[in-house]
C-alpha cells in the first residue's frame, strides 16, 4: 500500500513538474510560438479555399498565394473600419467625456454616504495607482520650498521633457515593428504551410510504424477535416455575428455600431465572458452617447436576440455539433491561455482546444480525454433533453441541413 502511494505521488510530482515548466516554456517562446500558432491556424481556416482553387486547376503556389492575400486583404479591411470607427469615437469623446463625469461624481458621492471615504481621498487613491498621478502635487511643494532661479527649472523642465518624449517614441517605434514583423512573417508561415502541406503530413506518417500507417493516415484526415470545418465555421459565424450585430445596433440608433459589433463578434470567441463584455460595451456606449434608455432597450433586444440565433440556428449549420466543448475546460483553457500569452492566448486557446479534441477523439488511446474534454454524457437527462431549447436546436439542424 506504501509503495503504490509513493508510486502515485510521484507519478503527482512529475506532472505537475511537467506542467510548471511546460508553461513556462511557452511564456518564454511567446514570440517565436505565437505567431506560428496564429499561422497555422488561419492557414487551417483557409484551406477549404486553397484546395477549391487548386480544384479549378490552379496551381498550388498561387493557390496558397491568392488564400494568403484573402486574409491579408480582409485584416486590412477590418483594420480600416475599425479605425474608421475609432477615430469617430475620438472626436466624440468631448460629449461622452461630458456625460460620464457627471455620471463618476454621483458614483464617488455614493460611496462616499455608504463608505465613508471622502470624495477627495477616492481621488488620491486613484491618482496613487496611476503612473506619475502624484508627481504633480510633489513637484509643487518642492518647488515652494526650494525656490531654485527661474532659468535652471525651464532647463531641468525643458530636458526631462526631452528625454521621456525620445523615450515613449523609442519605445513605440520598438513595439511597431516589432509588431509589423511579426504580422509579415505570420503570413509567410501561412504560404508554406499551404505550400508545403502534404510534406508535413506525409513526414508525420513516416514516423508511424508502417503496420499502422493507414490507421494514422485516417486520423490525420478525419481530424484535418473536421478542424477545417470548425475553424472555418467560426469565422463565417463571426461574419455573420458581426452583421446581425451592426443591424440591430444601426436602428436602436447606437453610435459606432460597427466597432461594437466586430469587438461583439470576435469576442464570441471567448465563451460567456465575451458576450458579457461585448453586451457591457454596448450599454455603456449606448448610456453615454446620448441613446438613453431607448439605446439600452435596443441593445438588449439586438443582443438577445443575436444570442438565440447564434446558438440554435448558425452554430448548429455553420459549425456543426462534431467538436462540442465541455464548458468546466473551455473556461480552465481559456484563463490558461491568458495567464500565458494574454489576449492572444485567449483567442487562440479555443480553436488549439478544439483541434487537440478531435486528435483525442480520433486516438483510442486518448479518447478517454476526448471524452472528459467534450460534452458527452452531461445531458442525459430526459428532461434536458426535451425542453423548448433543445427540441429548437433539434428543429434548426434538420431544417437547415
Amino acid at each position: 500500500m506504501e509503495n503504490k502511494a509513493k508510486v502515485i505521488l510521484t507519478y503527482f510530482a512529475l506532472i505537475v513538474v511537467s506542467l510548471f515548466f511546460l508553461f513556462t516554456g511557452l511564456v518564454q517562446a511567446k514570440a517565436f510560438l505565437a505567431p506560428l500558432s496564429i499561422a497555422a491556424l488561419l492557414a487551417m481556416m483557409i484551406l477549404p479555399v486553397c484546395s477549391w482553387l487548386e480544384k479549378k486547376g490552379v496551381n498550388r503556389g498561387w493557390a496558397a498565394l491568392f488564400s494568403d492575400l484573402i486574409i491579408l486583404l480582409f485584416f486590412v479591411l477590418m483594420t480600416g473600419i475599425v479605425a474608421t470607427q475609432v477615430k469617430s469615437l475620438a472626436q466624440d469623446w468631448p460629449q461622452i467625456k461630458e456625460r460620464i463625469v457627471p455620471k463618476i461624481e454621483q458614483l464617488q458621492t455614493f460611496i462616499a454616504s455608504k463608505t465613508g471615504i471622502s470624495v477627495e481621498e477616492q481621488n488620491q487613491e486613484i491618482s496613487k495607482k496611476i503612473p506619475g498621478g502624484g508627481s504633480g502635487e510633489q513637484e509643487g511643494e518642492s518647488s515652494s520650498e526650494q525656490q531654485e532661479p527661474q532659468e535652471q527649472g525651464k532647463s531641468a523642465s525643458q530636458s526631462s521633457s526631452g528625454s521621456s518624449l525620445m523615450s515613449t517614441a523609442g519605445n513605440f517605434a520598438a513595439k511597431f515593428f516589432s509588431f509589423l514583423g511579426d504580422f509579415l512573417l505570420t503570413f509567410i508561415y501561412i504560404f508554406f504551410f499551404l505550400l508545403y502541406r502534404d510534406k508535413f503530413r506525409k513526414s508525420i506518417l513516416k514516423m508511424v510504424p508502417e503496420k499502422k500507417r493507414d490507421l494514422a493516415q485516417d486520423i490525420i484526415g478525419e481530424s484535418t477535416k473536421v478542424s477545417q470545418n470548425y475553424l472555418f465555421g467560426r469565422l463565417i459565424l463571426i461574419i455573420f455575428l458581426a452583421i446581425l450585430y451592426a443591424i440591430g445596433l444601426s436602428v436602436s440608433g447606437v453610435k459606432q455600431a460597427i466597432l461594437i459589433s466586430i469587438l461583439a463578434a470576435v469576442l464570441s470567441l471567448l465563451p460567456y465572458i465575451g458576450n458579457v463584455i461585448g453586451y457591457v460595451l454596448a450599454v455603456g456606449i449606448a448610456l453615454f452617447s446620448g441613446s438613453g434608455a431607448t439605446g439600452v432597450i435596443g441593445v438588449s433586444i439586438t443582443f438577445g436576440i443575436t444570442q438565440f440565433v447564434e446558438s440554435y440556428i448558425l452554430e448548429p449549420y455553420i459549425v456543426g455539433d462534431k467538436v462540442n466543448l465541455n464548458p468546466v475546460f473551455t473556461i480552465i483553457v481559456v484563463v490558461l491561455g491568458g495567464a500565458v500569452w494574454g489576449i492572444m492566448g485567449m483567442l487562440i486557446a479555443i480553436p488549439a482546444f478544439g483541434i487537440l479534441k478531435v486528435v483525442f477523439d480520433q486516438v483510442p488511446v486518448l479518447s478517454p480525454l476526448g471524452y472528459l474534454f467534450g460534452e458527452e454524457g452531461i445531458s442525459d437527462d430526459k428532461k434536458n433533453k426535451d425542453n423548448i431549447f433543445k427540441k429548437t436546436k433539434r428543429w434548426a439542424i434538420n431544417k437547415f441541413k
